[in-house]
């Protein structure tokens, strides 16, 4: 039987050490790790700042749909976060909100709606 080589012992214990590549030139010259990337509330990396991202946050409370889910909650009619990310719960309380009020339950931000929300 033959016995395996001194560097394919080496590249065998640096990979059972956690090393991703277990050549013996990466234990001396490897990167650094690269810093973790943190995921902000909508699931995109710290950089991604397109649509309202991290530096945007204080605009959010500007918008229509955060009023909207707001008002929606001071009556009773959403339980969810107020976040003005307008989802399915905003959509469920939106058209009862409109089926209460003799809207058509659409639940989706008109203007008729709007004005009825009274934001």
């Amino acid at each position: 039987m033959k016995h395996p080589s001194p560097l394919a012992l080496l590249t065998v214990f640096l990979a059972s050490a956690g090393f991703a590549d277990a050549a013996p030139w990466n234990f001396f010259h490897r990167r650094p790790p690269e810093p973790p990337r943190h995921e902000d509330n909508r699931g995109r990396p710290d950089g991604d700042h397109r649509d309202g991202g991290r530096h945007d946050d204080y605009r959010r409370h500007d918008r229509i749909e955060f009023k909207a889910q707001l008002r929606l909650k001071k009556l009773g009619y959403y339980r969810g976060p107020v976040d003005g990310d307008f989802g399915r719960g905003s959509r469920a309380a939106l058209a009862g909100f409109q089926r209460r009020n003799g809207l058509r339950p659409t639940g989706s931000l008109d203007g008729r709606t709007i004005k009825a929300l009274r934001i």
